[in-house]
Order: structure tokens, then sequence, then C-alpha cells
């Protein structure tokens, strides 16, 4: 963060991030290294042919005493992404509860297709039955007037 002015106009976009200005996140450097924004350019790079033609500056002398440990460093930056990864997602989960939504009650459905004057009984089963598993659907039928409610359920299919 270059200053706190940056930060405040930052949040000023986005209120919901305001905690994370004091956030510590494990592995924050490792994680930029593996995920900056850095990308090669080009510059300097050489293709297989231009290598070859190359005269090799030094011959490569091995030691036949000792015998070379096979590289593991792919296994190590998995292990590593795997670690950054869980302290990445355990910095920003949250401590607030998230809140449940309200789940309309099988009683309060029949109470209001009781309300409904005039609702055949096979017709307030019908609909008890589709209610009962659609909460939207539910929810409209209360908006409506209590005089239009018979009328909108006969119609839908």
């Amino acid at each position: 963060m270059d200053s706190d002015d940056v930060w405040d106009k930052y949040v000023e976009a986005s209120k919901e991030i305001k905690s994370y200005k004091t956030k510590v996140i494990k592995n924050w450097d490792s994680i930029c290294i593996v995920y900056s924004k850095d990308h090669a350019n080009g510059k300097g790079a050489k293709t297989g042919a231009d290598i070859a033609v190359e005269p090799l500056e030094e011959p490569i002398e091995v030691s036949p005493e000792v015998t070379p440990k096979r590289q593991r460093t792919g296994d190590a930056i998995l292990c590593m992404l795997g670690d950054m990864k869980r302290d990445l997602v355990d910095a920003f989960k949250t401590t607030e509860p998230i809140p449940l939504p309200k789940v309309t009650t099988p009683a309060e459905i029949l109470d209001a297709l009781r309300l409904i004057p005039d609702l055949a009984e096979q017709d307030m089963l019908r609909w008890y039955g589709k209610l009962v598993l659609n909460d939207r659907l539910f929810q409209a039928l209360k908006e409506l007037p209590i005089t239009m409610r018979k009328t909108w359920l006969l119609m839908l299919p």
C-alpha cells in the first residue's frame, strides 16, 4: 500500500474491504512471487538453434565419486502452494456468523391458504403441496390482495 490516502480512496469504493487493512496474511511474499504480474517480455530470449551454435564457456565436469541428487523442486513448490492456499483461505474467513434465510413454515402456508375465500379443499391441498416446495411462489402469493389470490392460484400451471 502506497499510503493511507490511497487506502482511504480504495475503501470509499468498496466499504466491505475496510477490515483487511490490518489483517496479516501468512506467506504474503511467497504469494506475491507466485501470483505477481511480472511476465517475460522476450528480451534476451534465445531459441534452441541459437543456444546450439554458441560454444560452451566451460566444460562441465562430472564427479565420479558423488552421485547427483534428484531435484524435487516440483514437490516443494506444490507443497508450498498448498500451504499458501490454506493460509490465504483461513485469512479471508470471517468470524461473523452468516445469517440464515427465513424459511416459511408449512403452518404459515396453510393459514394463508385458509384465508382465501371460496378456495376448494382439493385446490387448497394442491397449492399447499406446491407452495411448501417454493418459498418464492408463496411470497408472491402473500403480496397479492386477498381478493386476487384465488384467481392467481387457479391461473398457475
